[in-house]
């Protein structure tokens, strides 16, 4: 049986209250560019897989010719997201925007797993990458690998939970940006 490729959907946070936990190591500038340097790093892994790329934002985002840009129909993440995927429909794969090591075979690694719902974990137990065959209502937090799958278990779905290198860290902090801090994101450390 084919099946289609998902459709891949960027929830960003961009403007002056974007990456506000770097706001004691990185201006409002920084931060924004930061932001706008690790979006395009995963609208380009995603469409060099193949994937149509929705970016999803709660002000216009510039984006690339290549991927579409919605705005947020919902107040805060968890709900914006949701009313996105009730527009794109499965299946789609959500992926957070500031993956400064995501790869072409972190996001193949997801797609090839066969389960309903497939969650890429964060190294603090969150949820980078969320592969949705099945629709579920997201999660997404603190412990938010552990509720997805459990929502996915309680739906009667199988799920798989993968710790894969380019989901699993993530820009949210000093240590993240500490830990992409090579490659091209090195001029947003501090020595």
């Amino acid at each position: 049986m084919w099946v289609p490729n998902p459709s891949a959907l960027i929830p960003v946070r961009t403007g002056p209250t974007a990456k506000r936990r770097l706001a004691h190591l990185l201006r409002p500038d920084e931060r924004a560019a930061l932001v706008r340097h690790l979006l395009d790093h995963v609208m380009e892994v995603l469409t060099h897989v193949g994937l149509r790329v929705v970016v999803l934002s709660p002000e216009p985002v510039d984006s690339r010719e290549t991927t579409e840009t919605w705005t947020d129909e919902a107040p805060g993440l968890n709900a914006a997201v949701d009313a996105a995927l009730v527009r794109l429909g499965p299946p789609v794969l959500v992926v957070h925007a500031d993956l400064p090591l995501l790869s072409a075979a972190d996001v193949e690694s997801v797609l090839d797993t066969d389960s309903d719902v497939v969650v890429a974990r964060s190294y603090d137990g969150g949820t980078n990458g969320l592969l949705l065959r099945t629709l579920v209502r997201p999660a997404f937090g603190v412990g938010s690998a552990a509720m997805h799958a459990e929502r996915a278990r309680r739906a009667g779905l199988s799920v798989s939970v993968l710790d894969l290198p380019g989901f699993a860290l993530d820009v949210d902090d000093e240590t993240g940006l500490s830990a992409s801090g090579r490659g091209p994101f090195a001029r947003y450390t501090r020595p």
